[in-house]
């Protein structure tokens, strides 16, 4: 998928924003602002059997998440056919269930480690401690091809990922409701069912088991390729000159680029200390996380500058007088520094309490809270 540059700004509620903040920015981040998703993940005493029929009493209460939408977000047209996903967990596993509607359910990739997303397939992206690195791919296609990967950091600073590196212990199955590979008839849907141990997630993370007093940063995408039924196979289509249509992009929570390796991007996952089908939890963001949008719009300017200009710039107003617009001027003060092929920016607060900052990395680890 391709990279690109993208915004993100936080609100405590779904309305997305303020609407006059929205006016007030220039096209590049008013076209990708929005509001990451957010799930509450309850937890299940029930023992949960991998089978892609989701027929147990707590999958049944689980909630289902809106339908997906263009990886863009509402710059693109609304997926043609519906995918949602639910959640649950126990002590052992993070359970994740997507059903995708399908008309044509195909698949020919069948080792472990193709490159699933060649088929039509459904994919998990994992950031469990929020900093924008150190994250968790997982794809699988209708036949149950896995590709599994773990990526140190975002391919916007390096092209490395491990892909020998596998969810061990990991459970999946998926349920077809039509005929694999059959283009005469219409098919129905097809439903993945997953567990995926903490285990797997612990790699650098302690025990990776959640801490439901921390979010983590989760996404799900679908790619969907454009596709006719010749000489007994589905055919990717192709343009006039003859070069394959590119797919489609959906997901969850929307990044606002084609990319979904912007884990700063992703929904929220919050855990719930109660069990499904009682208690509910109220979704509040914390204000670190609100704050985090200011430094992430220098990022995302900055980038851009130094891709026409070779160079970054200490001035706020060569990025753009509208990331003003993002804090209020009498709580919080923005200033970067520069040194040759580096920068460092500071959010912090008049009254000296909070201080964040951001480098050229775009590490979370290289934002944090000071409290006097």
């Amino acid at each position: 998928m391709i990279g690109a540059l993208a915004f993100m700004h936080f609100s405590c509620n779904n309305t997305g924003g303020n609407n006059t903040m929205k006016e007030t920015l220039k096209d590049d981040l008013r076209s990708l602002l929005s509001e990451p998703k957010h799930y509450v993940c309850y937890r299940t005493d029930e023992p949960i059997t991998i089978n892609g029929k989701l027929d147990e009493k707590a999958w049944q209460q689980a909630e289902w998440t809106d339908l997906f939408v263009d990886i863009e977000g509402d710059a693109k047209p609304k997926p043609f056919q519906d995918t949602k996903v639910k959640m649950l967990w126990d002590d052992d596993y993070l359970y994740v269930a997507a059903q995708l509607n399908e008309e044509h359910i195909w698949a020919y990739l069948e080792n472990h480690d193709d490159i699933v997303f060649r088929d039509n397939d459904f994919e998990v992206f994992i950031d469990p401690d929020n900093d924008a690195k150190n994250y968790f791919e997982f794809e699988i296609n209708a036949k149950q091809a896995v590709f599994d990967l773990f990526l140190p950091h975002p391919y916007r600073h390096s092209s490395f990922a491990l892909h020998n590196w596998d969810f061990k212990g990991l459970k999946h199955a998926v349920c077809i409701d039509g005929t694999l590979n059959d283009g005469t008839d219409k098919d129905k849907s097809w439903t993945v069912e997953l567990a995926i141990p903490f285990s797997s997630l612990s790699f650098g993370l302690d025990s990776g088991k959640p801490d439901p007093n921390k979010l983590w940063r989760i996404n799900f995408s679908r790619v969907e390729w454009d596709t006719k039924w010749e000489n007994g196979k589905y055919i990717k289509l192709t343009d006039k000159a003859g070069k394959q249509l590119p797919e489609h992009n959906w997901v969850w929570s929307p990044v606002g680029a084609v990319s979904m390796h912007m884990p700063e991007r992703y929904g929220y996952l919050k855990f719930s200390k109660n069990n499904i089908g009682t208690t509910k939890d109220e979704f509040k963001l914390p204000e670190e996380e609100k704050l985090k949008s200011v430094l992430w719009a220098v990022f995302y300017r900055q980038d851009a500058y130094n891709q026409k200009n070779k160079k970054y710039t200490a001035s706020i107003s060569e990025l753009g007088n509208d990331i003003n617009t993002l804090f209020d001027p009498n709580k919080y003060k923005l200033s970067i520094i520069t040194a040759d092929t580096q920068y460092e920016a500071k959010l912090e607060s008049i009254d000296g309490k909070i201080k964040m900052y951001i480098t050229n990395e775009g590490s979370v680890k290289d934002l944090y809270i000071q409290t006097k």
